[in-house]
């Protein structure tokens, strides 16, 4: 059987923090069978641009930075690929991180996209993109195409 990739949005990597659940391993349990986690470079800039931005930026720097370190300690256990991608000048994050979907998915592989954005959700529904999300802030969801 075919390789599963989830490609986790900005949403996603926060919320060990946010709501005190770990993801990885849930996501895993679900899709019962090990799983490669792809996290862009365009979704950490994205976050760390946010960071830079939020009026109570030492608040939300810590949920990044202890976010971040979540990651980094389970890289390893988990197989989290870190991606050096970025978005074209001309494209949005949420079409960024469709296109990378869509092109492993057409390679054949089994490809999620977790996220918690509910248009990014819509539109990957219609590009026939399975989905993972929370529900209830506490239950990890898992929506096949």
């Amino acid at each position: 059987m075919n390789e599963i990739f989830v490609i986790i949005d900005a949403n996603f990597i926060l919320l060990p923090f946010q709501f005190k659940i770990h993801y990885l391993e849930e996501i895993e349990q679900k899709l019962q069978r090990k799983v490669k986690f792809v996290v862009f470079k365009q979704v950490i800039d994205e976050l760390e641009a946010k960071a830079k931005r939020e009026k109570n930026s030492s608040k939300f720097s810590l949920l990044l930075n202890s976010s971040l370190s979540y990651l980094d300690k389970y890289k390893e256990m988990f197989s989290i690929l870190q991606d050096p991608s970025i978005k074209a000048l001309d494209e949005t994050s949420d079409s960024f991180l469709l296109r990378k979907c869509l092109e492993l998915k057409n390679e054949d592989l089994l490809v999620y996209l977790a996220t918690n954005d509910k248009e990014l959700k819509n539109k990957a529904k219609q590009f026939k993109i399975n989905i993972i999300f929370m529900r209830q802030k506490k239950i990890i969801s898992v929506e096949r195409a």
